[in-house]
């Protein structure tokens, strides 16, 4: 799907590298399909010989969540889907995940992704590829069931293991600047018609809504770096 890409915003913490395709991706750390995607898209990436720097975007799924709650729960409370539905679907995501060499706890808590988000809009302001490491590390670690990413301290102890400065991290869960930037992004989703995640977008014109097939990630793939 061709996407016409009329929407300003500031491309100056970009980082000057070689690369084949800059990358758009608006994610959020509790979506499965995004968990499940950003792994077929790296798989792309590799399988296409194409380098490329990514530009994690935010986007909150989940708005109305207060406090942490399972995650089966919620869907049931939150979708309306009878609790067997959600176990199933649970189930499937796990092996669709299993079979792109992740690991995929079937219940997991949620909580507001807010304070990952300014955290991970900190670490792309130390360079692209650090906001994209920071994200990826932390969403493994959260769907492996190895973090409470909903428990400042433990956010905070994640993100210095992962590289960043404890004190940065910390700063940036009250940084007015940073919220900004997160708002920015999920305004520019919306003009953008992003209804859901993860929304990949290529070299700004070409979109790859969802966890698509893994050929479709190549096919697209190819066509943006032949643009």
């Amino acid at each position: 799907m061709t996407v016409h890409y009329h929407v300003a915003y500031s491309t100056t913490r970009w980082a000057a590298m070689s690369t084949n395709l800059t990358i758009d991706l608006w994610t959020d750390l509790v979506c499965p399909f995004c968990y499940i995607g950003e792994a077929r898209l790296q798989s792309a990436l590799e399988a296409e010989g194409v380098t490329a720097e990514i530009h994690i975007r935010s986007f909150e799924l989940d708005p109305g969540i207060r406090e942490p709650v399972g995650s089966v729960d919620r869907l049931v409370a939150n979708k309306g889907m009878p609790r067997e539905d959600v176990e199933r679907m649970e189930g499937q995501l796990k092996q669709m995940a299993e079979g792109e060499g992740l690991t995929y706890e079937t219940d997991r808590l949620m909580g507001t992704t807010i304070p990952v988000h300014l955290i991970a809009q900190y670490a792309n302001q130390q360079g692209l590829e650090v906001g994209e490491r920071f994200f990826r590390e932390i969403q493994t670690a959260y769907f492996s069931g190895e973090i409470n990413p909903f428990n400042d301290e433990e956010l905070i102890d994640f993100a210095e293991r992962s590289g960043l400065d404890r004190e940065g991290a910390t700063a940036a869960l009250q940084d007015r600047e940073l919220l900004n930037i997160v708002r920015g992004d999920q305004q520019i989703a919306h003009k953008l018609a992003v209804s859901g995640v993860p929304y990949i977008l290529l070299n700004k014109r070409l979109a790859i809504p969802g966890a698509v097939a893994p050929e479709r990630f190549r096919e697209a793939i190819r066509q943006a770096v032949a643009l």
